[in-house]
Order: C-alpha cells, then structure tokens, then sequence
C-alpha cells in the first residue's frame, strides 16, 4: 500500500487503546442522532513520524481510523431577540422593551438557558464565560459514551460543606440539578437568617443549584453516615457509536 493513501485499512502505529472510551463526531447528526467514534492519539502517518496525532475510528471496528482534526466537543448556541410592548395603566406606562433568550448545548445536549436584556452583543460575552466553564466542567466528560445527566445523577458532593447527592437533573436544560442533604434532615438557614435570628422560609430539605454554584464541591466521595450510593451505571447501547458509511 502506498505510505500516503490512509483512505482504505489504514491503521495507524501506536494507537493508545487503554482507559475510557472518548467519542467524537466525526459527520453531521443523521436522523437527529450524533455519528459518533471513539477517538484516540497515535503517531501520525509515515510521512510525518516525528508527530503525534489524533485519531477516529470511523470504522467502529478498529480496521480503519481517520486522522481527527474536528471539534472534540460540539457547541450549539441558538440566540433570539424580539420586542415586546408593556402598556400598564396602573403604572401610567407604555413602553416597548428588549427581550429575548438563548440556549446552550454542549455535546448536542442542552445544559443552559437564559433571557436578554439590553444590547444582545452584550450577552454574547456572558455566554461565552459559561461555554468556557461548562466545557471545563468539573463532574462531566462530554465526550464520555455516558450523557450528562446520567454522569451527574447520584453524584456526591459538598454544599455548603453538608454532603449532598444529586437527585435530579430534570432541570438540566436550565443549567440545574437538584441536592439533597445526606445524614441531615435539611440544608442549614441562609447565613443571612443566622444573623438576624429569622426563620428561613424556604424549603431547604432540598435545593435546585445551577452547575456552577461556588458553593458546590464536586469531588466528595467519602460517604456520610449510611448512605447509599445512587451512582447509576451506563446502559451498554447508551450513546453507542454510529459508523460514518
């Protein structure tokens, strides 16, 4: 086979085949559904041997792998603007206001919601700074086979330093999972309650979060008291690779 054709068979030296599955997309979703491969490093091809490159196996079954130039984690950002008219006689005011919202998904799954206020240009700031820190995102591989929000479901973390677990993620699409203390009845009073000796109205048995809270610790794995582990495991056909041809 000549050295320069890596169009048919071609699997390349040193591929690293050990650890977690990583996947990838490597063409435009069919049907709705990501076409997925695994993805790895190896050394580059003959003609390039002081590299190191990485790979795609659009085979789906190793005989034949793509030098992955792609992005590694798909970005979806749709963002609309509209005007709406406010005329209220109570307050003597008719006034045409900015709206607006956008969405987030990352690895084609939506992980954030948010409105417009103002200059759209604006928030285009804003949304990057949240891209940037959900790609770095503490508790989630986007390019695990498992999705998000099984990653997160069950997960045991810190908030404000009581152990908690995820019990939800019904609210992912807004950026939010729901805690629930471990070993307590409930999360404790705002400090601002503390301060002031009042009652904190608000349920705190549990607490819908967004993902990046500062108040959340992600890597808690010790277990409180006698709790369970509600960590769930992968289905073996969950986000399984699609074969580009």
């Amino acid at each position: 086979m000549d050295p320069r054709d890596r169009t048919d068979n071609y699997v390349p030296d040193g591929l690293y085949l050990e650890g977690r599955t990583r996947l990838v997309e490597i063409a435009p979703p069919r049907d709705g559904q990501p076409v997925l491969a695994r993805e790895t490093i190896g050394h580059a091809d003959e003609l390039n041997r002081e590299d190191t490159w990485r790979w795609a196996d659009v085979s789906g079954t190793g005989t034949h792998w793509s030098h992955f130039r792609g992005h590694h984690v798909q970005v979806d950002i749709e963002l609309h603007t509209e005007n709406r008219r406010e005329a209220n006689a109570w307050k003597g005011r008719d006034e045409i206001r900015a709206e607006g919202t956008w969405t987030l998904a990352l690895a084609r799954q939506q992980v954030w919601e948010g409105l417009i206020r103002g200059n759209p240009l604006d928030q285009l700031l804003e949304i990057r700074r949240i891209t940037e820190r959900l790609l770095g995102h503490e508790a989630i591989d986007w390019n695990d086979a498992t999705l998000a929000a099984q990653q997160l479901t069950g997960r045991r973390v810190y908030y404000q330093r009581v152990p908690a677990v995820v019990t939800s993620t019904s609210a992912l699409q807004q950026g939010c999972v729901t805690l629930k203390p471990v070993d307590v009845a409930e999360f404790p009073p705002h400090v601002s309650c503390i301060d002031r000796d009042e009652d904190d109205h608000w349920d705190r048995d549990e607490v819908k979060v967004d993902l990046l809270d500062p108040h959340i610790w992600w890597w808690r794995d010790k277990p409180a008291g006698n709790e369970a582990d509600l960590r769930t495991e992968p289905s073996p056909e969950e986000n399984k690779p699609m074969p580009a041809a």
